[in-house]
């Protein structure tokens, strides 16, 4: 998710449109990294979806909580999970089959929609930004079902979108991925198929061509948290490890779209550690889920995915003075972009090639443009929306007062619209008027490159042997500093918190007990005396209280820092009560 290390930047922003070809062409080897790239061949165009668009507003439908789309059931769940399944039974050499979507985000390190190796680029990475195939093969399906079903069908799945997983709101696995089998209503008749949403099965005899040495190598499919036993799939080994990230997902994402009002600061650190974190909880750290480079054909992936790329719309709702970043960076490099390339918002974004209208011609070739960051800032380009986001006619304004109201509902101390209840995030979602307030954070930071061979790797943060937040680190990038900021002045210190002590005495505590912990890929303990990067700093930020419900609180930009002393704690007590339905910690 990073933007300054190389075109990751993009994968959330890239709304994993559908291609509107269902026929891949064949290519000539790809030429350098510059765009446009030449093709002899129709290519297949990333345009997104035009199905299912209202024909008087021009509304798209949304994708849906898939929390949602599984409780109610009905056709288009139906398809959705059809679809899904037949995408996973097409032949691996198929270029909009499952396995050659997911691989263009990592392994097996290969040429996708023409575009190949380019020299100067690194050989171990993948293009990274993701694409996903559904509607087609959901009206594809929909098309073969009996006349008394064929209306209702088609519906479906012209407004069929990819779901997400809303893991802020909710922080466990979602109860359809949970299934080993499903009963669905299929064109010939009711029937019980494997759950494409529990696994994917590769179709390669010998995996592990292609893919490295990883562990993963020996399992014939993807899996989350195996055990013992022959237990590939451990859903309450993944939910107890998301329960226990709870804090984090929510109290994290409320605390950015709160206090982070730039797209450099929300691009570089926001969203990324709970985006991290569910990599490596929802699968464990020998799950599928927590090599980048097998990550994508995990099924969660695609849900985790959107819920990223629905955070971010939502983000640049509210600011929309500031939806996109205008600065440039060097990239470290993607399977077709030479390391150290510039890159900006104009910047290809290899391999999604832009619609046909987006081409001209040059003698007997065509000549088409990539898709940039640019092309792909707003989400109702390619045919879909998210229910958070307001209609696009109404002032921008009016839209961000919306989309606030309703990050305060989700993410606040309130009921999700699903029914789950989050955990109460702190100070920022307490209304109040009167004088400006302080906020405390403890803020982490380490250069990657230091745990070189430890990645994916987890910094904690301790009092007294507790763990009180973490920043999580994938195994890409290798390099590049990452930052987190943890929230703490609802740590509890004698009968009160943090917040109801004096200035002094709150940075006197917590340069006293906070503590360090970091944890490596194989789950030993790294010294912190071997990370000399690592730094560890108390900040005290100046705000006024929100207002109202559809408020954020308002930060004076006045930040006072104090460093912190490093200091090891092994001790790692994570522990959780359930009063009323709310997560609370102690």
């Amino acid at each position: 998710m990073r933007r300054t290390a190389s075109l990751c930047m993009v994968a959330v922003a890239l709304p994993w449109a559908a291609a509107q070809s269902t026929t891949p062409a064949s290519f000539p080897p790809s030429s350098p990294s510059s765009s446009p790239a030449l093709a002899s061949a129709t290519p297949i165009p990333v345009i997104g979806v035009r199905t299912g668009i209202d024909k008087v507003t021009g509304k798209p439908p949304a994708r849906l909580n898939i929390n949602g789309l599984w409780a109610k059931g009905g056709a288009q769940w139906h398809l959705y999970i059809l679809a899904l399944s037949e995408l996973q039974a097409l032949n691996e050499t198929n270029e909009l089959s499952y396995f050659a979507v997911a691989g263009i985000h990592g392994y097996p390190h290969s040429a996708w929609n023409g575009v190949g190796h380019v020299d100067g680029a690194p050989s171990n990475r993948g293009f990274c930004p993701h694409g996903q195939i559904l509607v087609a093969r959901a009206v594809d399906i929909a098309s073969r079902y009996p006349p008394d079903l064929l209306p209702e069908y088609m519906a479906a799945a012209e407004s069929l979108r990819q779901p997400y997983w809303d893991w802020a709101m909710n922080p466990a696995l979602p109860v359809a991925a949970t299934r080993l089998n499903m009963t669905v209503q299929a064109p010939e008749g009711r029937r019980v198929i494997p759950n494409p949403l529990y696994t994917y099965k590769f179709q390669r005899l010998k995996v592990e061509e292609g893919f490295g040495d990883s562990a993963l190598t020996h399992y014939p499919q993807t899996i989350r948290c195996s055990r013992s036993g022959g237990v590939l799939n451990d859903a309450n080994e993944s939910n107890e490890g998301l329960l226990l990230a709870a804090r984090d997902l929510t109290g994290s994402v409320y605390d950015v779209f709160t206090r982070v009002n730039t797209y450099d600061g929300m691009s570089s650190s926001s969203f990324e550690n709970a985006h991290n974190l569910i990599h490596l909880r929802a699968g464990c750290n020998n799950g599928t889920m927590a090599d980048i480079n097998w990550s994508a054909f995990e099924p969660l992936f695609m849900l985790h995915h959107c819920n990223v790329d629905r955070l971010v719309a939502m983000w640049q709702t509210i600011y929309y003075n500031n939806s996109m970043f205008t600065s440039s960076a060097l990239s470290g490099g993607q399977f077709g972009t030479p390391a150290n390339t510039v890159i900006t918002a104009d910047s290809p974004l290899k391999p999604f090639f832009r619609a046909p209208s987006a081409a001209t011609t040059n003698g007997n070739s065509t000549l088409l443009e990539f898709h940039t960051s640019n092309t792909v800032a707003n989400v109702s380009v390619f045919g879909y929306t998210y229910p958070e986001l307001p209609d696009w006619s109404l002032p921008a304004e009016t839209r961000a007062e919306q989309v606030r109201a309703k990050v305060n509902a989700l993410y606040g101390d309130m009921a999700g619209d699903d029914g789950a209840t989050t955990l109460e995030t702190g100070p920022l979602n307490r209304m109040g008027k009167g004088t400006t307030r302080d906020y405390w954070v403890v803020e982490m930071s380490v250069e990657r490159g230091e745990l070189a061979g430890r990645l994916p790797a987890t910094v904690s943060l301790f009092i007294r042997g507790e763990s009180i937040g973490r920043m999580t680190l994938l195994g890409m990038p290798c390099e590049g500093v990452a930052r987190e900021s943890v929230p703490v002045q609802d740590i509890r210190v004698g009968n009160g918190t943090l917040k109801d002590l004096d200035r002094e005495s709150v940075v006197g505590y917590l340069k006293r007990e906070v503590g360090v912990g970091i944890k490596g890929a194989d789950g030993e303990e790294v010294s912190v005396g071997n990370v000399p990067s690592l730094g560890v700093v108390v900040l005290d930020m100046e705000y006024a209280p929100r207002t109202n419900l559809s408020s954020f609180p308002v930060f004076n930009g006045k930040v006072t820092r104090w460093p912190v002393e490093m200091r090891q704690d092994l001790g790692v007590n994570e522990t959780r009560s359930l009063r009323r339905g709310v997560v609370r910690w102690k």
